[in-house]
């Protein structure tokens, strides 16, 4: 009995980790970057979660002057 728990255990801590992103794959990618920002905006992922953190970090580095020179033009 006690196999099985840990197996089942094992199996969903496996399976609820989903793959995260660098604040870099998100810059390049505007596909992931708007798919994940929805994702966040809509409470499908927590908003606290690091790939939350690294698609909002993105958004913010893209519209900086440093990526776009006329972004505060």
């Amino acid at each position: 009995m006690k196999k099985i728990l840990i197996l089942i255990t094992t199996m969903f801590l496996f399976g609820c980790n989903e793959k995260t992103y660098t604040v870099s794959d998100f810059e390049n990618n505007k596909e992931l970057r708007d798919e994940y920002n929805k994702k966040c905006q809509n409470g499908e992922i927590d908003g606290d979660s690091l790939n939350c953190k690294n698609v909002f970090d993105a958004l913010i580095s893209i519209e900086t002057p440093k990526h776009n020179p006329h972004a505060w033009d």
